[in-house]
């Protein structure tokens, strides 16, 4: 039989999860407000993008630089993640927050999962998922969610982008591959490739043949990195559009160290070429919404 003091303890606990769900903004972001925050983990998947910016401004919120001005008329905000998880979770919170952007978008390179992806292609991640989230087997991961900070609530490890956007990408792929964009990379010259796939996330930069199968297998991605998810589970939970663009380097492996040098600067160009297409794309598109 339920004693008075237990009985108090369930109904203050169910008080303070419906208020806590109760005070929880259904989105941290302004339609009105158009400003888009790019993202990159290392300053080389931003730089192309910083010196294209127009009107620039530097800043720092709580000792993280960014920069601030303008890409085809559209005003940015452009800043550094740092590698894994836990620093883009902890700045991507941050920024989103400070910024209220209408959308963020993460840029930047992720080793080939998929043999069919040559160097400088990029990929249009219609889901993220945590490739390290669950339990390790010997048979390989057994993907589960995990505990949300919020009362009663589970956070999965699979993250869609925004419908909206990622319709939007797509059509600048059509027009990006109209202009013929060329990469010279392991010894061939050859057309950049935008597609869409699917990208997964964890705190590893190198990795097995088995866990690579396994990824292959379970989760079918063709681009591993270490932040994409974070983000995507931010936004996610802030109700924050996003969309993430990542430009394969070396063929995912367990020592990428040495080709990682060579490629990555070649795939984080890429992916911030193609991100300023895409700003531009989406500039046009949000000027044709406000005419009508």
């Amino acid at each position: 039989m339920m004693t008075s003091y237990y009985r108090i303890r369930i109904l203050t606990s169910l008080i303070t999860s419906l208020i806590a769900i109760a005070i929880m903004p259904d989105t941290l972001y302004s339609k009105d407000k158009e400003l888009t925050l790019i993202f990159g983990a290392v300053p080389p998947e931003i730089s192309t993008i910083k010196a294209a910016i127009e009107q620039p401004k530097e800043g720092v919120l709580d000792g993280f630089p960014y920069w601030q001005g303008y890409l085809h008329d559209r005003e940015v905000v452009v800043a550094i993640t740092g590698v894994s998880k836990t620093n883009t979770g902890m700045v991507a919170g941050i920024f989103i927050h400070h910024f209220q952007p209408s959308e963020v978008i993460m840029t930047g390179t992720g080793s080939r999962l998929n043999p069919n992806l040559r160097t400088g292609d990029v990929i249009i991640a219609a889901k993220t998922f945590h490739h390290d989230a669950g339990t390790l087997t010997r048979d390989g991961m057994i993907y589960r969610p995990v505990r949300s900070p919020v009362p009663g609530q589970n956070t999965d490890y699979g993250f869609e982008a925004d419908a909206g956007l990622l319709k939007l990408a797509r059509t600048a792929a059509e027009s990006y591959a109209e202009e013929g964009h060329e990469v010279t990379a392991n010894g061939q010259t050859y057309a950049v490739k935008v597609m869409s796939g699917i990208v997964c996330t964890g705190d590893l930069f190198g990795v097995t043949e088995t866990k690579i199968e396994d990824m292959r297998s379970k989760l079918k991605a063709d681009i591993m990195e270490m932040e994409s998810a974070a983000l995507a589970q931010v936004c996610t939970q802030l109700g924050v559009p996003h969309i993430i663009f990542r430009s394969g380097s070396n063929l995912t492996q367990e020592t990428p160290s040495d080709d990682y040098r060579v490629l990555g600067p070649i795939a984080a160009k890429e992916a911030a070429r193609f991100t300023m297409h895409f700003v531009g794309v989406l500039a046009a598109n949000r000027g044709e919404s406000a005419a009508h």
